[in-house]
């Protein structure tokens, strides 16, 4: 009877022991002078605003506005000016009196190569009709760069949802690692306690064995956690751009669920087909190669324009002709004037590949349009699936977890009046461990459903666009300063 009260005093020792650490966390923290506290939406404009990727993609549009400013700068007079010098053969129409004689032909004899020449060409063009060249190329270089920000928008959404999915992450290991490193201290107090019961007869070594093998499971877990953290906090580190010794950690000190009503999924459908931007990025991508397609069609045209065409020429050992609308030399001259011409290239078969390839263009942004408009919907419809879900286990988890604490609370009691078992009180204080454990896990779910419903949705590219702006703010007043 002794032993068996022993048993019991042992036991209800070690469950209290555990209650204890699971209803109030440890919330000791090691000093540290290089961390780097940061909030959700701190880390997002940083790691969006630095990230590599997205400023790849912001080249990548500078590079179609410089296509757009070549095809708006095609409006405008091109001018083509040559300059040469070159050897002058001497040739002179006066005698040695200075008296003009009459030039009788044009092939007289030229003397020897005394002198040099200079000579300069102008020709200035203002395209007045190209077949639609022009307009076309400059709608393709527009519809491009709208397509190429809508690229940048989108990789600056993944990056975003990235950044969540690590910040909430950290929220979540963090959670589950007060919960297990205040339960594993609290068994190891309860081990100790045991093996003292033990050493005086009052315990069996299966009550060991068994805390013992649930301290191994729970340091297994515990050193999961423990990565979990680690990696998190050095994604956070690595995206937002913080020195190798700092400690980036979140702000918020825990996963808050902040449950909330939702439209009905065809609302998020539709919000998709709006601002999503893939979406955009192929309707403007499709625009451009449509109006690609026309302008290299154009090109079997000519342009016409109107110009301005002059030449001047000297030579010193040459004497300029005068008074005649026949002859002019071609080393000592001058003249311009207005003029009116086509221009025209011909090809053998270049301008027809160039349409080839343009059409090719068009019919694959078509099929990728295609995969969008059905892939995109049930993208949303398996996010808003997900948020639900998430949404529900969060509810249904909170009322477990509240049984639970009852549950551990009866079973507690039982044993104290000696009708209950060891096993029913370490099975009640294991169900609420393990209840309190899925409980972050949904919050963590619930959360980042939120995000990727909103990312399926392109609900997040309005914020992201208005964190991008505030950081370039911030950036040009320091500069002023």
């Amino acid at each position: 009877m002794r032993a068996r009260c022993g048993v019991r005093a042992g036991a209800v020792g070690a469950a209290a022991l555990l209650l204890v650490g699971i209803v109030a966390p440890a919330r000791g923290q090691e000093p540290n002078s290089t961390r780097v506290m940061l909030t959700l939406r701190d880390a997002v404009k940083i790691a969006v605003t630095r990230s590599p990727e997205v400023k790849s993609g912001t080249f990548d549009v500078e590079a179609l506005l410089g296509k757009k400013q070549q095809a708006d700068a095609a409006r405008l007079p091109q001018i083509t000016a040559v300059g040469v010098v070159g050897p002058s053969p001497e040739a002179e129409r006066r005698d040695p009196s200075g008296l003009s004689q009459e030039l009788k032909s044009v092939n007289v004899r030229e003397g020897g190569v005394t002198s040099a020449y200079g000579s300069a060409d102008l020709l200035l063009i203002q395209p007045i009709y190209t077949f639609g060249l022009i307009s076309n190329l400059r709608a393709a270089a527009e519809h491009g760069v709208k397509a190429g920000r809508a690229g940048v928008e989108k990789t600056a959404s993944d990056v975003a949802l990235r950044v969540r999915e690590a910040y909430y992450g950290l929220l979540l290991f963090k959670d589950l690692k007060a919960l297990l490193a205040d339960l594993h201290e609290q068994l190891l107090k309860a081990a100790d306690r045991l093996e003292l019961l033990l050493e005086g007869g009052f315990a069996s070594e299966q009550d060991l064995f068994k805390l013992r093998t649930f301290q191994g499971e729970l340091e297994k877990n515990l050193n999961l956690a423990n990565r979990g953290v680690a990696l998190a906090k050095e994604a956070l580190r690595t995206w937002t751009g913080q020195s190798p010794d700092a400690d980036v950690d979140a702000a918020e000190e825990k996963l808050v669920a902040d449950l909330k009503d939702f439209p009905g999924v065809d609302f998020y459908i539709e919000e998709a087909r709006r601002n999503r931007p893939e979406f955009i990025q192929l309707r403007e991508g499709l625009r451009a190669k449509k109006a690609l397609v026309e302008a290299a069609r154009a090109q079997y045209w000519p342009t016409i324009f109107f110009g301005i065409q002059g030449s001047v020429a000297y030579a010193p050992n040459r004497d300029r002709v005068l008074n005649n609308a026949v002859v002019q030399d071609p080393l000592r001259h001058s003249y311009i004037g207005p003029v009116v011409g086509l221009k025209y290239d011909t090809d053998f078969g270049i301008t027809a590949g160039k349409i080839r390839e343009a059409q090719a263009e068009v019919g694959k942004l078509k099929s990728l349009q295609t995969v969008a408009e059905e892939g995109i919907p049930l993208e949303v419809q398996k996010a808003y699936g997900e948020l639900q879900e998430a949404k529900q286990n969060v509810q249904a988890l909170e009322k477990a977890y509240a049984n639970a604490k009852k549950w551990v609370v009866t079973a507690l009691a039982n044993f104290d009046l000696g009708i209950g078992e060891t096993r029913d009180l370490a099975d009640a204080v294991l169900a609420m461990a393990k209840t309190r454990a899925d409980y972050f896990q949904a919050v963590f779910s619930y959360q980042m459903g939120v995000a990727r419903l909103d990312h399926a949705a392109g609900r997040d590219v309005e914020g992201i666009r208005a964190l991008v702006a505030e950081e370039h703010e911030s950036v040009n007043a320091e500069v002023t300063r």
